[in-house]
């Protein structure tokens, strides 16, 4: 368990109090659930008198309404309270998984003991909404995970490298777009289903600027988001550029970064960009029109001698256990029908064996 805890406070104008931002988002958030102020208030913890009072002065503050008072219909977040939330939405997932990976540094570097507490699996992997579900449902099984995010290409790098137990990367069959021979070997790992995802252009709701191809992101009226560097989402979606005869400098927007598909959704859906390359579920999370490109398989690598002891043989039936692929039922574009199940590596194009050579 990391000692290690940052607070995100970034709405700060002239006359609010340090850190008093955090009380106003939760409560507005409260207030899009609810629709009203009273039961967003309760789940605050707050009295309705206070929730009044913390929205009067913050509309005093900023000079424009939070919230909108319809008679016979509760309440509602007026726009700004609506830009507030989008705000908080794409500063967090942008700066939690920064966050998240310098936790983690200054925790080891601090060597706190930890016995008590040590996770059972360390695993680094790529972004996923399913695998993140699984992190929490281990955990209410009492199975630990530490889980770090970073790209397919870092993940794989810290798990040759020996920093984690269990490394999570996304290709697509018979397409590698990684070259997995630097990282693992047939004869030392071994590899796990987890899930089957589609990966394709997140656009806004109605798609108005009728976007159906990757060779439509070159049009000169659009911007486009993409994923980090060495993400296996980055690399899928330069190996389909290539495909469609594509240079990047026709993209605008192809250097503007985001570290989470989420991250990506939150840019389109902020109207910050006209699309960006990512998961269905992270498009149907808000609310956006998504269209398919690739349908590709998300893998866990560990060493081979431990795939059938405890921990991992845990994890596995908990990636097969009813009760969690009922939890991920809501992700749009997942398949967990294979989960928890060893693949070959020949199944993968760069561990396959060589056809053989016709006889002279």
């Amino acid at each position: 368990m990391s000692i290690i805890r940052f607070d995100i406070s970034w709405l700060a104008p002239a006359g609010a109090a340090k850190g008093s931002d955090r009380a106003l988002l939760e409560l507005l958030a409260g207030i899009r659930v609810r629709g009203s102020i009273a039961g967003a208030a309760k789940a605050a913890g707050v009295s309705y008198r206070h929730a009044w009072g913390m929205l009067n002065r913050w509309e005093g503050i900023l000079g424009a309404k939070v919230v909108s008072l319809e008679r016979g219909r509760g309440a509602a977040l007026a726009p700004l309270g609506e830009r507030l939330l989008e705000a908080e939405l794409r500063i967090r997932q942008r700066i939690e998984p920064v966050l998240a990976r310098l936790a983690a540094e200054l925790d080891r570097e601090l060597a706190v003991p930890r016995s008590e507490v040590q996770p059972e699996l360390r695993m680094v992997a790529s972004h996923d909404l399913a695998l993140l579900q699984l992190r929490d449902f281990a955990r209410e099984k009492g199975l630990r995970i530490d889980l770090q995010v970073r790209g397919s290409s870092e993940s794989l790098a810290a798990y040759s490298r020996g920093d984690c137990d269990v490394a999570g990367f996304h290709l697509i069959a018979g397409h590698p777009d990684l070259d997995l021979r630097q990282w693992l070997d047939p004869r030392r790992d071994a590899l796990i289903r987890f899930t089957a995802r589609r990966q394709g252009l997140i656009v806004k709701r109605g798609n108005p600027k009728r976007i159906r191809t990757i060779s439509d992101l070159a049009r000169p009226a659009l911007w486009f988001v993409n994923r980090q560097a060495g993400s296996g989402t980055r690399a899928l979606f330069d190996r389909l550029l290539a495909d469609a005869g594509m240079r990047t400098n026709e993209i605008r927007g192809y250097a503007a970064e985001e570290y989470t598909h989420l991250a990506v959704a939150a840019t389109v859906a902020s109207g910050m960009a006209d699309a960006g390359f990512g998961i269905e579920a992270a498009a149907a999370r808000h609310g956006l029109d998504f269209v398919p490109v690739a349908t590709e398989d998300y893998l866990l690598a560990c060493r081979a001698r431990q795939v059938k002891a405890n921990p991992l043989m845990r994890l596995r039936k908990m990636m097969a256990d009813a009760a969690f692929r009922k939890a991920c039922a809501a992700f749009a574009g997942y398949d967990l029908s294979q989960a928890g199940k060893l693949l070959p590596f020949s199944a993968i194009t760069q561990f396959a064996p060589a056809p053989p050579r016709p006889r002279a």
